[in-house]
C-alpha cells in the first residue's frame, strides 16, 4: 500500500480473491439448497405415507392424495406396503414403505 491509497496490483489480486470466493460459494450454495428441498419432499412423502396407512386401517381407504407446496402427494396402499408417487425437483419418485416399517426407493 502506497501513501495515498491501495495499488493496481492489491486491488486486482483483492478482485480476484473475491470473484473466486464467489464462483465457488454459488454452486454450493445452489446444490445445499437443491438438496434440502429434495429431503424436505422425501419427508412429506414419508408422513403421507404414514398417514395413508392410518387411514387405511381406519377406514379401509386404499389411495388417496395431498397437495403440500405445490406438490402432488399420491399414495396408493395394498395388502404389504404404502407406496407415494410425487415429482421432485429433478425426476418422478416414488417412496414405498412396508407395512412392517421398512423403506424401499
Amino acid at each position: 500500500m502506497n501513501e495515498s491509497g491501495y495499488s493496481f496490483v492489491e486491488t486486482i489480486l483483492g478482485v480476484g480473491i473475491l470473484m473466486l470466493l464467489c464462483t465457488s460459494l454459488i454452486p454450493i450454495t445452489y446444490t445445499m439448497k437443491t438438496n434440502l428441498a429434495n429431503k424436505k419432499m422425501e419427508l412429506i412423502a414419508a408422513e403421507t405415507a404414514y398417514e395413508g396407512l392410518k387411514q387405511y386401517h381406519a377406514i379401509q381407504v386404499t389411495e388417496g392424495s395431498r397437495t403440500i407446496e405445490q406438490v402432488a402427494y399420491h399414495w396408493i396402499v395394498d395388502e404389504q406396503q404404502v407406496c407415494v408417487q410425487f415429482q421432485n425437483l429433478q425426476e418422478s419418485r416414488q417412496k414405498c414403505i412396508q407395512v412392517t416399517g421398512e423403506v424401499h426407493e
